[in-house]
């Protein structure tokens, strides 16, 4: 007996599916997770706020991570999880909490935390690969 149309139709839909599900084809070989720090100490954003940028050498997408109030972080690209391995130029922009905006003004960024120069891929001095795996990288800044 020979399968039917409409039967071939819903196995590749359920075979896409589970592809799509499982993550069939990413990229994404990698994780990565750390503690910034300045001048030795965790950098603490309380309520501000930081992020971290991992651009690739060699071009593609960005990975992203807030950094958490004790100065941790754990990276993502786009809305999934992990990173391609690879080398990459890291920047860290951070600031502290806003000062309360007068009446009718709008409000004003917190004061910059981070030194400016690890703010632009093209300032930044931070480098690092990425192996395929987890990998631990701390991120170690200077104020000078």
């Amino acid at each position: 007996m020979k399968p039917t149309i409409p039967f071939r139709f819903a196995a590749t839909a359920v075979a896409a599916a589970l592809g799509l599900a499982t993550g069939c084809g990413s990229s994404l070989d990698s994780s990565v997770s750390g503690t910034v720090t300045l001048d030795g100490k965790p950098l603490a954003v309380g309520d501000g706020s930081g992020t971290v940028s991992f651009y690739p050498a060699q071009g593609g997408p960005a990975a992203q991570a807030t950094i958490a109030p004790d100065g941790t972080y754990v990276l993502k690209t786009g809305h999934a999880s992990g990173i391609r391995s690879g080398d990459y130029v890291v920047t860290v922009v951070a600031t502290g909490p806003s000062p309360k905006p007068l009446p009718g003004a709008p409000p004003r960024p917190g004061p910059l935390l981070t030194p400016i120069r690890y703010g632009t891929r093209q300032g930044s001095k931070l480098r690092f690969m990425v192996g395929p795996g987890a990998n631990q990288i701390d991120i170690a800044m200077t104020s000078r």
